[in-house]
């Protein structure tokens, strides 16, 4: 496939990752590389994390000149890191997975190879890598957003995504937390653009620390899914 009037954004949210972001970045550096794009650039969003990612991520930046950092002076939460993200991308493309190794990322070809046929590409994990108990409120937060939003994906919140940019200059993002996801889904969707969907390799996690599925964080989103109820009634009155 000739990918060279292709630009893309890669960005990874990266918080407690001191042992993954290097791994993450080294091998996206080399897919983009192989993939052959008109442009590339890679961000990473360190969200304030008390270990020693933040230096990681400087000495990435050093070391390849098309990755930058975006530093957080205190932790704001993943979907503030991936607000951030969206919002600081510069080219035709973005992608974001995160910074924590448990995606394949030579998946992102495939994503880049359906950019002539859709405007987002949604991944979702074929096998998902952790509790049942986070595989249980992954599935009950999905069946909830159908049943809201009348949206159905297999994986909503899976962090492996690919967008045409062009979106984030449409629509404005309201939330700071879980919800980011489907929120942005469900603009692209009453906006008319066209999605797919793609199965990916999830991984364990080796290092670091997961902080998805704290009770605190699940109370934020549902708090979050029934504020933007009321803003989608009145966008569906208004299409």
């Amino acid at each position: 496939m000739d990918n060279s009037n292709v630009t893309l954004s890669v960005f990874f949210p990266a918080y407690y990752d001191e042992k993954n972001i290097d791994k993450v970045v080294h091998k996206a550096v080399r897919i983009l590389e192989e993939l052959k794009l008109k442009d590339y650039e890679v961000i990473i969003i360190e969200d304030g994390s008390p270990d020693r990612t933040g230096e990681v991520a400087d000495e990435l930046a050093r070391q390849y000149e098309k990755v930058r950092v975006i530093h957080h002076e205190k932790n704001m939460g993943y979907g503030a890191t991936l607000k951030d993200g969206f919002l600081n991308t510069k080219l035709d493309y973005v992608f974001y997975s995160d910074g924590d190794n448990q995606f394949d990322l030579e998946d992102i070809k495939k994503f880049v190879a359906l950019i002539p046929y859709t405007d987002i590409v949604v991944g979702y994990r074929k096998k998902k890598q952790y509790s049942l108990y986070r595989k249980f409120t992954s599935l009950s937060y999905n069946y909830l957003l159908k049943l809201i939003f009348d949206i159905n994906y297999w994986d909503i919140d899976c962090a492996f995504k690919l967008f045409k940019a062009d979106l984030f200059k449409k629509i404005e993002i309201k939330s700071v937390d879980a919800f980011i996801d489907a929120e942005i889904m469900i603009k692209a969707k009453l906006m008319g653009y066209r999605t797919t969907e793609v199965g990916v390799e999830h991984l364990p996690r080796v290092d670091g620390i997961s902080t998805g599925a704290r009770p605190s964080v699940i109370l934020r989103t549902i708090r979050e899914i029934f504020e933007y109820r009321k803003e989608y009634k009145r966008q569906l009155r208004k299409a």
